[in-house]
C-alpha cells in the first residue's frame, strides 16, 4: 500500500497541477508530446534489442495481439455508446424557468451557450443551451438575455443541459449538445430549421415518462 501511495504521489507531481505550481511539462504543454515521443523512443529501443537478440518474431505475435485486443474493446466501445444513445432521454420537467445567458463562445466548431437558472430545488444551476442556434441566430443569445426553458426532472442533470421551450419555436436550431446526459460528449449538426428538434411529435428523441 506504501509504495502504491508513493507511485501515486509521483505521478501526481509530474503530472498534475496548475497556475505556478504546475510540473514544468505541464505548464509549458509538454506533457501530452513528451509522453508521446517518449513512448514511442522506448519502443523503438525494445524493437532494435527484440530484432539484435533474434526475438523478432516474438514482437511481431505481440503486436498482433495487441492489435487484437485493441480491435476488441474498439467494438465492445461502439457497442456500448449505440446502447447508451439508442434509449429515451431522461424524463422532462416542463415547468418553463427562465434562464439567462452568461457566456456565449465560439469554440472554434460552434458556439458555447451557458445559461444560468434557479432549479426545483431553488437553488442556482449552470448548463449549456441543448439547442445550437443558427447563425441567423446566435447573436440574440448575448450575456444578459434571458429565454425560458425546460429542464431534466432528475436534480443530478440539473448542470447538464437545458432545452428552449415552444415560447421560442421562432429560433432556428442546426445542431445539438447532450454532453454528460448519456455519454461525456453526445452532439451533432441538425437540418437547419425552426422550432425544438426535441420537442416536436416527429424528432427522433424521446424523452422518458
Amino acid at each position: 500500500m506504501a509504495r502504491r501511495e508513493r507511485s501515486e504521489r509521483i505521478v501526481t507531481r509530474v503530472f498534475v497541477g496548475t497556475g505556478p505550481d504546475a510540473p514544468f511539462l505541464v505548464r509549458h504543454d509538454w506533457a501530452i508530446p513528451a509522453l508521446v515521443f517518449g513512448g514511442c523512443g522506448v519502443f523503438g529501443a525494445v524493437t532494435l534489442w527484440l530484432t539484435w537478440i533474434g526475438w523478432g518474431h516474438v514482437l511481431v505475435w505481440a503486436l498482433i495481439a495487441v492489435g487484437a485486443l485493441a480491435a476488441v474493446l474498439m467494438v465492445r466501445m461502439l457497442a456500448h455508446l449505440r446502447r447508451a444513445t439508442r434509449g429515451p432521454l431522461p424524463a422532462l420537467d416542463r415547468t418553463p424557468r427562465t434562464a439567462t445567458v452568461v457566456l456565449n463562445a465560439d469554440n472554434g466548431e460552434g458556439h458555447t451557450l451557458l445559461l444560468r437558472y434557479t432549479g426545483a430545488d431553488g437553488g442556482p444551476h449552470s448548463a449549456q443551451l441543448a439547442d445550437s442556434p443558427d447563425d441567423t441566430w446566435v447573436d440574440a443569445f448575448t450575456p444578459g438575455s434571458t429565454w425560458q426553458v425546460y429542464t431534466f426532472r432528475d436534480p443530478e442533470l440539473a448542470d447538464s443541459v437545458v432545452f428552449l421551450t415552444e415560447a421560442h419555436d421562432e429560433v432556428w436550431r442546426d445542431g445539438y449538445v447532450l454532453d454528460g446526459v448519456r455519454i461525456g460528449g453526445e452532439g451533432g449538426p441538425l437540418t437547419p430549421g425552426p422550432g425544438s428538434p426535441f420537442l416536436r411529435e416527429d424528432g427522433k428523441w424521446r424523452f422518458a415518462p
